[in-house]
């Protein structure tokens, strides 16, 4: 007996209609259409929870022998299982369910069952499940595994959720043919552990390749495991033979991971590199690298050794507390990038600079107070120089308004009356050359090198840096206060105080003609110093504006607008050279050409980390203006009339002061400075200059060792407007240009050249999640193992057809009769999309001095759609080099690749 009911809707697999509810059932008590069918599921033992189920087209009932049979967009749900094809039938008696797709008019195969269970998903042909056992038969399946792709023939699923595969494919190409894959007989696949093959080889168009073993385990990536880091192999001519990057990575737990590689060459050239990501959930994150190499660039049988090692550091805090820690450390030897120069990343190459910072801060709890500590190095690879900060405390109070300790918040200028405090202390510590002259002027028995060498950084100079190091305390106490005038003009009078300890002081004798020189003594002992000033600003603000075409309601430029800041402000400092402080020593510093001695101020903290109070008294009045002009135009729309900001001139300022006490030369150079961006922020301009308003005059000229000519000159107190040379000479000028284009961009698209950076990082795996709170999964454990080995530039953003980002700067300099210097800089690099599967790079900049381009890079990049061909070429240069690439995009299987270089060490 057959019931049938169209359209069909959901229901619960237990509750098949009785005896008591069938719609063919009579009133006869003899009815032999009368069956017994169970009230509920549990009462067979087999079903654990509800089965729901609907299809679009039918459901027909086999009551008689418990059937059903579901047609058309079939779907089943039971439990955390999910079952989805075109036909699915279901067994009561067996406690079973098959599914299968079928072909359509036009031949081609719809429906395919599709099974869900949790997170796994399994496409196939089809498919037989027993709901009491929890096994199934599956014939051509295909299955998702994070970044990987399974194929099999004909599949067993036991109760343990395992797979045992028959003609298996794994791949991580998403094509339903994929371009390459490793084909194995047999594979069983442990969801969430492992994937154990049998013999296997790797299968790319179909040709089968030489590349294969007897069995093998591959990565599922839903948890980090720990395992081997293939190494890369090859051959370079000074060095030899090599095995590099190969080693072990550790995931230690979620919030932990080590990586420890090495690398061997046959001439005796070896290293090795430890690194690590770690993160505590929602307090803070980083990673850490250690590498050592050590380098044998002699020739054949020669040894020339040279040991370096580099320290790589950056430590994030996640949340906002009393206190802060973060780190961000590049640092080694001088001579590490100069000996081992990335094969992968050639900015670093070109890189002179490297700076590291350690911070820590903590806000005392129930005080207005806040102290901090850090340490930084600054560290000149080129000069061999490192300047390090270590350390230096700080003491700070927040702003304290003393009306309010007596309940007084109102606007007038005694309630206003408020103070801080801000103490540091420092240590410095050099290994640049010592100074051979202070203030210009010759220091006795001092070296005669042009040049001095910086002191060399190792272990027997610990303590002569030490000894040399710079170090003192700061303190300062600002008082201000603040009051309108005539409600459009603010007055803001301030009092400052600073004291400066040191713990030695310079003592000078006058120049001793014999040793060349002045003498400098240093004697050990606490200083202290100590300065006041007094200050008064005043500004305001005012706005002009200009209308377009007033009888025009909805004109194009409706008008622009110049705002104007002008402000001016007076300082006094008495004279703190005056023998009564004893900050200065005057000291006889030589004898002019008529044979009288000239005398100068020295500071007897001349080069410490706080100097002394400035020489001479200060009663200046300061001057400036600040400028800005926008213009407001029509968008273009068809709708309603809107208006937008336009800027012209984002900042135009002018600055200068004037001496009131000075003897002479009391007006200040004329500061310029401004910026703008044009064609909507495409173009972003600075620019800067310095005018001075007074004459040169010259003294003396002579010819240094070079032969060069050389222009002894000083100022003279004329103003150049007086003598007819206009306002005064350009000294000094700035400018610098810049944009990133892209076709996003100038399309108007909504998405930013950050956005396209987040892009392209997300797919070389610089996202790290670490700092969103969650555990370290696969992107720590492989995606950011495949950046820290692989180079960046392998990883290309093919949604753009282009990006451009140029940088031009100029320096312009000229103080009275000196020489002119000019010194230019341009670089460029961008990428554009040939075709929608093609892509070419490029890096390179202009010397304008020597004429010539500087360090170039050419790349060029291939999408093979689960594979992707790179090519890298630096033409020309110390860092010439080619490389080609062809390698899996996945970083389940990043080792698969193939790789041909030629590195600067085959020159």
């Amino acid at each position: 007996m057959q019931a049938q009911e169209v359209p069909a809707r959901e229901r619960d697999l237990p509750s098949l209609p009785t005896q008591q509810q069938d719609t063919l059932s009579t009133p006869s008590s003899q009815d032999s259409l009368q069956i017994s069918l169970p009230q509920s599921a549990k009462a067979r033992g087999d079903i654990e929870t509800t089965i729901k189920y609907n299809a679009k087209d039918s459901i027909i009932f086999d009551a008689l022998n418990r059937i059903v049979y579901l047609y058309g967009g079939a779907v089943i749900t039971y439990g955390d299982i999910k079952l989805e094809a075109a036909r699915i039938t279901i067994d009561w008696t067996s406690s079973t369910l098959a599914a299968v797709g079928v072909t359509d008019s036009l031949g081609k195969d719809v429906g395919k069952p599709v099974f869900t269970q949790g997170a796994e998903t399994y496409v196939t042909d089809n498919i037989r499940y027993n709901f009491k056992t929890r096994k199934a038969l599956i014939k051509g399946v295909v299955t998702q595994q994070e970044e990987a792709y399974i194929h099999g023939d004909f599949v067993k699923r036991d109760a343990n959720n395992h797979l045992h595969i028959k003609g298996a494919r794994y791949t991580t190409c998403n094509l339903e043919h994929p371009h390459f894959y490793i084909q194995a007989e047999k594979l069983k696949m442990m969801p969430n552990d492992k994937i154990v093959a049998g013999p296997f080889h790797l299968k790319i168009a179909d040709i089968s390749t030489p590349l294969g073993f007897v069995f093998g385990m591959f990565p599922v990536p839903r948890k980090r495991v720990s395992g081997v880091i293939i190494p890369s192999y090859g051959e370079e001519n000074r060095r030899g033979f090599f095995l590099r990057d190969g080693g072990y990575y550790f995931a230690i737990n979620d919030y932990l991971d080590l990586a420890v590689t090495g690398e061997a060459y046959t001439k005796g050239s070896r290293g090795f590199q430890i690194a690590s990501n770690y993160r505590k959930r929602y307090q803070y994150a980083g990673n850490f690298s250690l590498r050592y190499n050590r380098q044998n660039q002699g020739e054949e049988g020669e040894e020339n050794i040279s040991k370096d090692f580099w320290v790589s550091w950056s430590h994030n805090p996640q949340t906002k507390g009393a206190s802060r820690f973060s780190a961000s450390v590049n640092a080694g030897t001088s001579s590490f990038t100069n000996n081992n120069p990335s094969l992968n990343n050639f900015e670093r190459n070109l890189n002179q600079q490297f700076s590291s910072n350690i911070s820590y801060s903590n806000s005392l709890p129930g005080t207005p107070f806040n102290l901090s500590a850090r340490a930084s190095l600054v560290q000149d690879v080129v000069r061999n120089t490192a300047d390090l900060l270590l350390p230096e405390v700080g003491l700070t109070m927040q702003r304290q308004y003393p009306a309010q300790w007596f309940g007084r918040t109102g606007r007038s200028w005694w309630e206003q009356i408020n103070f801080s405090y801000t103490g540091t202390a420092t240590n410095r510590i050099s290994n640049r050359a010592q100074a051979t002259s202070i203030s210009g002027f010759r220091i006795a028995g001092a070296p005669t090198d042009l040049q001095p060498e910086p002191i060399p950084l190792n272990a027997e100079n610990i303590g002569t840096l030490f000894r040399r190091a710079n170090n003192g305390v700061r303190h300062a106490i600002p008082v201000s206060t603040s009051l309108n005038l005539l409600k459009h003009f603010t007055l803001t009078p301030s009092f400052n105080y600073q004291e400066v300890w040191n713990f030695r002081e310079l003592r000078y004798t006058d120049f001793d003609a014999e040793r060349g020189g002045i003498g400098v003594d240093t004697v050990s002992g606490f200083s202290r110093a100590s300065s006041w000033n007094l200050n008064a600003g005043l500004n305001t603000k005012f706005y002009g504006m200009f209308y377009f075409n007033k009888r025009n309601p909805t004109p194009k430029v409706q008008a622009i607008r110049h705002m104007v800041i002008p402000t001016v402000g007076f300082s006094y400092a008495p004279d703190f050279g005056d023998a009564r402080y004893g900050t200065y020593q005057n000291v006889v510093v030589g004898r002019d050409p008529a044979g009288n001695i000239i005398e100068r101020q020295l500071s007897i903290y001349q080069g410490f980390a706080y100097d002394a109070p400035q020489a001479g008294r200060q009663g200046s009045i300061t001057f400036g203006v600040s400028n800005n002009f926008e213009m407001k135009v029509r968008e273009k729309g068809d709708t309603a009339t809107t208006y937008k900001k336009v800027p012209l001139l984002e900042r135009l300022n002018f600055s200068t002061s004037y001496n009131l006490l000075r003897d002479s030369l009391k007006l200040a150079p004329i500061s310029i400075s401004g910026n703008t961006s044009l064609f909507n922020n495409l173009i972003t301009i600075n620019f800067g200059g310095q005018l001075n308003p007074y004459l040169y005059r010259i003294d003396s000229t002579f010819r240094n060792r070079q032969e060069e000519l050389q222009i002894v000159q000083s100022q003279v107190d004329k103003l150049a407007i007086a003598n007819g040379r206009g306002l005064g000479r350009l000294e000094q000028v700035n400018v610098g240009l810049s944009t990133n284009l892209s076709s996003a961009g100038l399309k108007g698209d909504t998405r930013s050249q950050s956005q396209a950076a987040n892009t392209a990082a997300s797919r070389r795996g610089l996202d790290d999640p670490l700092g969103e709170g969650e555990a370290m999964g696969e992107d720590l454990g492989q995606e950011g193992l495949a950046y820290r080995y692989m180079d960046p530039s392998q990883y290309v953003d093919f949604t753009l057809p282009w990006t451009l980002r140029l940088s031009y700067t100029l320096s312009y300099q000229k103080r009275g009769y000196q020489p002119t210097t000019i010194v230019q800089s341009a670089n460029f690099s961008g990428d554009l999309k040939v075709t929608e599967k093609w892509k070419v790079g490029y890096t390179s900049g202009y010397d304008f001095t020597n004429h010539e381009f500087t360090a170039t890079r050419l790349s060029i990049f291939r999408d093979l759609h689960c594979w992707q061909m790179n090519v890298n070429w630096v033409p020309f240069g110390r860092f010439q080099s080619f490389s080609v690439d062809i390698r899996v995009k996945s970083a389940v299987l990043q080792d698969l690749k193939l790789s041909r270089r030629r590195s600067f060490w085959d020159q």
